[in-house]
């Protein structure tokens, strides 16, 4: 029987996980959780890379994180969508690993099937839980579905400060070789915008953005749709950076 994750992150293309979760999912890691990463495709409509080459870099980066486990839902890379057979495959994937915590793309992202895979986790993580949404497998309540920010600004219901793990999370992202390394221009592949100099640096620097805004050196930024409850408000509110915003 698989041991019960406690976080999983759930990407529509390797490396999408990484770059909006890695530092969350390497700190989690070192804390002694129990983390995995669910890749809805093998990146095979990419420029660069093929998805057997795409699979092999997850699984690096896989293990740079720390992580427990990985998965790949074997969907059609630029065809994810939300249909009763993807949402099925879902239910099965999230009964089998059982996370507290998911962690989704925001609903609203420059890439359809960012978009469609958040669609399919919200609905995924419901029928999960429901008897009457009959598997193979038992149903598993998911507690948190959390939201990561990617390309499209939501103001955040927190951050997680990741500046112990900032390089990690780096050098998880780069263990996509085929997709962030400097490529030459070969067989009418043109160079990406993501594989060239400095874009990696430039990416990251939305980590800092988040740290200034939240008191720390680097940060990711997360929403969630129903606040938590908290029994020790003055725990929570005095943990962390004091009065970031003085100067």
């Amino acid at each position: 029987m698989t041991e019960p994750l406690d976080l999983l992150a759930i990407g529509a293309h390797p490396d999408d996980a990484e770059m909006t979760s890695g530092g969350y999912l390497c700190l989690a890691a070192k804390q002694g959780y129990r983390t995995g990463v669910l890749h809805l495709t093998r990146g095979e409509m990419g420029t660069h890379g093929t998805p057997e080459q795409r699979e092999l870099e997850a699984r690096d980066a896989a293990k740079v994180m720390g992580c427990a486990a990985i998965e790949f839902a074997g969907m059609r890379d630029g065809s994810v969508n939300d249909d009763e057979d993807s949402v099925r495959t879902l239910v099965d994937i999230l009964r089998r690993l059982k996370p507290k915590v998911v962690l989704a793309p925001n609903l609203v992202c420059h890439h359809p099937d960012h978009e469609a895979a958040a669609r399919l986790a919200r609905k995924s993580v419901h029928f999960a839980a429901l008897k009457g949404y009959t598997t193979d497998l038992p149903p598993h309540r998911i507690q948190r579905l959390v939201t990561s920010r990617y390309s499209q600004h939501f103001e955040p219901s927190f951050f997680v400060d990741i500046s112990s793990v900032i390089e990690q999370k780096k050098q998880a992202i780069l263990a996509y070789k085929s997709q962030f390394q400097t490529v030459v221009e070969e067989n009418g592949k043109p160079l990406t915008r993501m594989s060239k100099d400095g874009f990696i640096d430039q990416f990251l620097s939305i980590t800092a953005h988040f740290g200034l805004k939240c008191g720390c050196l680097h940060a990711e930024a997360y929403r969630v749709e129903v606040a938590p409850v908290v029994n020790d408000p003055i725990k929570l509110l005095s943990e962390g950076p004091a009065q970031h915003l003085i100067r």
